[in-house]
């Protein structure tokens, strides 16, 4: 509860105004039973029409009162909730770009959309009502009470006695919702996670014609989560019969007192009977919106709960304050990793083990291997992904513990292995490596990266409008794109993680060569798992099973090393062979 008043403090001013005025509105309500009461005993008992028409002018200018003050407060109670919607979606935004591979894995992406949007809409609800809920709870419970006592104390005492039946009848009907909204919850995530696996896969679904087999995947997800909610939404159910059947009965037992009274006491009047039976209206009106908040509570429990989880998390960096911060400087581009040992997760077989590489400032360094061996954890790893390793990383000479995450990928430009393109233009694209970047320096780094002649040949230019995930062009050109985005960029070291993989050799030898010309002086590390894209390297590194199992130049692991042998034959004697054969 403290994170919802945290982010609701800065409106505080406004939500205190509209509670002043949602006060007026509820008081105005509140005083309709004490106006029928005088119109009833006075103007009726006498045939005075003047005071009828009086005292219902007045009543017709406390309902105008109090319909402007309940629409200012409408107002002002949805203008605070959307605020804080607003204020608590970029903190969760902020929070969760702030998270470490390992806190991201814990919650997972399905149920962070759940939280951002689900969660985040029941706690905006409670920003919206609760205000308007406390203030008529308190003012019809206490100031009808008062009224009721003041109009006939033995009708009061027995509201007030029917007051905690209702409670504890609500408490009966509502205990064990927690673990039903909580259940309901972890199904959504879960049917969440299921219905992104089916749409990113569908593809593979329709290909090994598994579209029965993810249905059913979908349904007891669904089915699931349906007959939580489904439990829950019935025991809420009854409250409204339950509380309106006692608030029935009370009624009825306190008209037939009321009127055995009014027969036998002079005290007691007829309107004093109609204001205090409104009067317990009212009362019960408050007893039952307590009712709806105390049925509705175990699943905004739920909700801050999961919400909190989010936000509690310490993020990174944000737990050493004594890291160097500074984005901007640039290190030297000598990367060293010394006897590096990774593990996904707290328990399992290293990802990689005793790992120790050095690239020197200029050298251009090769890290070859077949899928699984590692390569890919390594780049996680130099980009700061994980900071959980053994061993050690050094960046120009400076420790990794040291350094900041913007400070390491300040000074790294990356080209990953999936070739990630996001809808708008090319411009856009390759400018996301360099937001200032120039026409000059697009068009260069377009050059070097061999898409600039594609771009060029379209009608809109470098205007081209992609897609998402680059639907509109095809792998080699994303990858071009992608490798564009990192050359715009001006870093001590350059890192290429598999992206020459959907280039024919032609292209790749031309990207090579301008690569060479334009990265003259910079540290390269590149990742592939091919013979003919490593070989030209100063220094390659072969990897299998977590492991580096050879270091040295392309002649010198053909004598010395086997995995590297063999990838060479592979793939070069392969081709070579095939080529003779035609």
């Amino acid at each position: 509860m403290k994170l919802l008043l945290s982010y609701l403090k800065p409106y505080k001013k406004r939500i205190f105004i509209a509670g002043l005025i949602d006060a007026v509105s509820v008081f105005c309500a509140l005083f309709m039973p004490y106006i029928m009461s005088k119109i009833v005993n006075i103007g009726i008992a006498n045939g005075d029409m003047d005071y009828i028409f009086l005292m219902c002018g007045i009543m017709l200018g406390l309902a105008a009162v109090s319909l402007i003050c309940l629409l200012i407060t409408i107002k002002l109670s949805t203008s605070v909730s959307a605020d804080f919607l607003s204020d608590m979606q970029r903190a969760i935004f902020k929070k969760v770009n702030s998270y470490s591979f390992d806190e991201f894995s814990e919650i997972g992406t399905a149920s962070l959309l759940t939280r951002q949007t689900e969660d985040l809409f029941s706690l905006e609800m409670v920003a919206y009502n609760s205000m308007h809920m406390l203030i008529y709870v308190l003012i019809m419970c206490i100031g009808g009470g008062i009224l009721a006592f003041l109009s006939d104390w033995i009708m009061a005492l027995i509201t007030l006695a029917v007051c905690p039946l209702v409670l504890l009848a609500v408490w009966i009907v509502t205990r064990g919702m927690y673990n039903l909204f909580e259940n309901s919850a972890k199904y959504i995530d879960i049917q969440n996670k299921v219905v992104r696996e089916r749409l990113s896969g569908l593809r593979v679904i329709r290909a090994f014609n598994r579209e029965d087999s993810e249905h059913n995947r979908v349904k007891n997800a669904t089915v699931t989560m349906a007959e939580y909610i489904i439990r829950a939404n019935i025991r809420s159910g009854y409250i409204t019969p339950v509380t309106t059947f006692i608030l029935d009965i009370t009624a009825v037992v306190l008209l037939g007192i009321g009127a055995s009274r009014l027969t036998t006491s002079s005290i007691i009047t007829a309107g004093g009977i109609i204001a205090n039976i409104q009067y317990i209206a009212l009362i019960m009106g408050g007893v039952i919106m307590l009712s709806w908040a105390l049925a509705w509570f175990p699943h905004i429990k739920v909700s801050l709960k999961r919400i909190t989880e989010v936000l509690s998390k310490e993020g990174k960096d944000e737990h050493n304050p004594g890291l160097i911060e500074d984005g901007e400087k640039m290190l030297d581009g000598e990367i060293v990793m010394e006897n590096l040992t990774f593990r996904y997760g707290k328990g399992g077989n290293p990802a990689i083990e005793d790992i120790s590489f050095k690239a020197l400032k200029g050298e251009t360094v090769g890290i070859i291997g077949g899928t699984g061996s590692g390569k890919s954890t390594l780049v996680k790893l130099l980009l700061a992904f994980y900071s959980d390793y053994e061993g050690k990383i050094t960046f120009g000479g400076v420790d990794y513990k040291n350094l900041s995450a913007r400070a390491i990928r300040s000074n790294l430009s990356v080209a990953l292995q999936k070739s990630m393109v996001f809808e708008g233009t090319a411009e856009e694209n390759i400018k996301m490596g360099k937001p200032d970047a120039t026409d000059y320096e697009l068009k260069e780094a377009a050059g070097v990266a061999q898409i600039a002649d594609f771009l060029e040949s379209q009608p809109e230019g470098y205007k081209m409008h992609l897609s998402q995930a680059g639907s509109n062009i095809s792998g080699g050109q994303k990858q071009r794109i992608n490798i564009a985005r990192t050359v715009i960029k001006d870093a001590p070291v350059y890192v290429f993680d598999d992206t020459f993989s959907a280039l024919d050799y032609l292209t790749e030898s031309k990207l090579r060569r301008a690569l060479n010309e334009k990265l003259k002086g910079k540290t390269r590390i590149i990742i592939t798992q091919r013979a003919a894209t490593a070989m030209h390297c100063d220094q390659i590194y072969v990897m299998d099973k977590g492991r580096i199992v050879g270091e040295g130049r392309h002649n010198e692991l053909l004598e010395n090393c086997t995995v590297y042998k063999e990838i060479y034959d592979s793939q070069i004697k392969r081709t070579s062979a095939k080529g003779v054969a035609k």
